[in-house]
């Protein structure tokens, strides 16, 4: 069985309608690494996606932060999805749990 030691995973910024989620996404299997988005988002039977060690920015509360060890975000409601860039990474491993 896979697990989350086997899988790739990525620090990501997930923008919603409500909400910006940072965090690290895992993708079980074996994607190359420019692919691991496209590979991850397209995998058919996939509503949901796992996302740990985030922080949810709360966008119509005025930019509250929430952090949380795991969460499953409903692929519907996904704007956009991109590797957090090298500042964002620092400041946002700076501030999150391991």
């Amino acid at each position: 069985m896979f697990g989350l030691r086997q899988a790739s995973k990525e620090d990501v910024l997930i923008v919603t309608e409500d909400y910006e989620v940072r965090g690290t996404v895992f993708n079980i299997g074996f994607s190359k690494r420019n692919r691991f988005l496209s590979d991850l988002l397209n995998k058919a039977n996939k509503n949901f996606i796992a996302v740990k060690n985030c922080e949810i920015t709360y966008k119509n509360r005025g930019g509250e932060v929430e952090t949380f060890d795991f969460l499953q975000l409903n692929m519907r409601y996904v704007i956009l999805i991109r590797p957090l860039k090298p500042d964002e990474l620092e400041a946002f491993k700076g501030n999150r749990v391991e």
